[in-house]
């Protein structure tokens, strides 16, 4: 996938790889048996895969955030942030927003505005705002 961002003008600066989150194990075999199987996923594979990602990161140049780890850390309990021990709940959309935005921040922080502010958009005529003071 780097590769062909690159291959495509995006230089490796600008992406940023995501880990899969931790697998809450209890909570998707539960899911898994709703639907007559048994689990599917375990915690330690998905790790194989988290440590995949950041060795591709460090490989490339790009940037990494390591949900497998930070939702982890100190032992924490990490349930809140799955809704069925697979996918993000509302806590865990937070989670990854608080960790994204800065790199993301850091990212964007010297890059020139395209658009103007919104609050300096005039509300009566917003295409003068946005397109210049001429006829349109």
């Amino acid at each position: 996938m780097v590769q062909y961002l690159q291959s495509v003008g995006v230089p490796a600066e600008r992406v940023v790889l995501i880990t899969p989150p931790p697998l809450w194990e209890a909570a998707w075999e539960r899911e898994c048996l709703a639907k007559g199987c048994r689990l599917n996923r375990r915690n330690s594979v998905v790790g194989e895969y988290a440590s995949a990602c950041v060795r591709v990161a460090q490989d490339c140049g790009t940037d990494v955030l390591n949900l497998w780890a930070l939702m982890q850390k100190d032992g924490q309990d990490f349930s809140a942030y799955l809704s069925d021990g697979l996918h993000l709940s509302p806590e865990g959309n937070a989670f990854v927003f608080s960790h994204l935005w800065p790199l993301l921040e850091r990212k964007v922080a010297s890059l020139d505005w395209l658009l103007p502010y919104w609050q300096d958009v005039a509300e009566a005529k917003p295409e003068l705002s946005l397109l210049g003071a001429g006829e349109h």
